[in-house]
């Protein structure tokens, strides 16, 4: 259809053409009047070629020519209002829970489950009766029987750090989660009382195997990859107080009660503040350290199960917006984790309509500054 058209206006262009006459131009006057005449016929020709010109563009608009599609528009800026640019609704490709069962790689882990966090290399999960798992693929395997309750995973995945023991002398341990990865030896670690209030949790792994352990009767750092030695980080970094391990670095606070920032760690127990947070009850940074979600202070607590919003910027501080699930929806509390830089997953609850809870998923995204329900499992 578009070569008829082209051949039509071409064939009328081409009479249009023949019928004028444009006359030679005359050797130029020394001083002579422009002809009234001649102006006319300079503006005729002058039409005639605007509209060989316009018409050619028609012809190439109608049949499509060469040209590629006009660009997307682009994506709204960040810390704008929500925006129609569309969102993934398929399964989280990273390990989620939901209702108490823990998915991975698309297929359900048997048990029952509390929470799950991962990263590229592994997985770590808090089974239903207090015990812990971790794993690579949908096969779990059990961490010591006599784990306290503290463990943690490095943001790559890689490395599990363990507190082992119920005694007041107890044993800091951990493993590397790669195919034939090798245990990480363990040293002894003052435990104190449990019991009393602030038992030493590990509160980070690093992504190179560096493990953080802190709590009332402890404050170390052990490089087991080193020479297996622990840094004394009362004395080297007196008052700080490692919050957790993330892929921009540690989330530390000074004090208990501190404003939060990132940091670095030294083999020799230094802390090396390398940016700031917002002050927060939970932070969860991105695996490629571009974005962060976070609840203000007071949010959590208590009773409270589920949240209906999340703030989340960039860590340069720019596109601050906030995240809420679709009507009727909360997020469960601290079960939110992201997927990428863009998108974050979590389980939300809401009325069953029976007078009981139901869960589903949402994905959020910062960039379009809202969140979806997801087809999950």
């Amino acid at each position: 259809m578009s070569v008829d058209i082209e051949e039509i206006l071409g064939r009328e262009l081409r009479q249009v053409a023949d019928g004028v006459r444009v006359p030679p131009l005359p050797a130029l006057p020394r001083e002579a009047p422009r002809s009234p005449s001649r102006h006319w016929q300079a503006l005729l020709v002058a039409a005639v070629v605007l509209l060989v010109v316009g018409c050619a563009v028609a012809i190439e608009a109608i049949s499509g020519g060469s040209h590629e599609l006009d660009p997307a528009p682009p994506p709204p800026k960040h810390g704008q209002v929500e925006s129609d640019v569309p969102i993934p609704r398929t399964a989280p490709r990273a390990p989620y829970v939901l209702g108490q069962k823990l998915y991975v790689d698309g297929k359900r882990v048997p048990g029952d489950w509390w929470s799950v966090q991962s990263g590229p290399g592994g997985w770590l999960a808090h089974r239903a009766g207090d015990t812990w798992w971790w794993g690579k693929s949908s096969e779990a395997h059990p961490i010591e029987e006599d784990l306290i309750g503290s463990t943690a995973i490095s943001p790559n995945g890689r490395y599990v750090g363990e507190v082992l023991g119920w005694t007041d002398e107890g044993d800091l341990t951990g493993f590397d989660t790669r195919p034939g990865g090798e245990g990480m030896g363990a040293t002894p670690i003052e435990l104190g009382d449990p019991a009393a209030g602030d038992p030493v949790y590990v509160r980070g792994v690093t992504d190179d195997g560096r493990v953080i352990a802190q709590g009332a009767a402890s404050a170390v750092l052990w490089l087991p990859w080193l020479d297996g030695s622990t840094v004394d980080l009362t004395k080297t970094a007196p008052g700080q107080v490692v919050v957790a391990s993330t892929a921009a670095g540690l989330v530390v606070t000074d004090g208990a009660e501190g404003a939060p920032y990132l940091a670095t760690i030294s083999d020799a127990g230094v802390i090396t503040k390398t940016g700031d947070v917002p002050a927060n009850d939970s932070l969860v940074i991105s695996p490629g350290a571009q974005s962060m979600a976070w609840t203000p202070p007071g949010t959590l607590g208590g009773e409270v199960a589920e949240v209906p919003s999340l703030e989340a910027q960039r860590l340069d501080g720019s596109g601050r917006v906030t995240l809420r699930p679709p009507t009727g929806w909360g997020f469960r509390v601290e079960s939110w984790a992201w997927e990428d830089d863009d998108y974050l997953v979590s389980p939300v609850v809401g009325d069953g309509g029976d007078g009981g809870a139901v869960e589903r998923l949402v994905r959020c995204s910062i960039e379009a500054a809202r969140c979806v329900l997801i087809d999950a499992p």
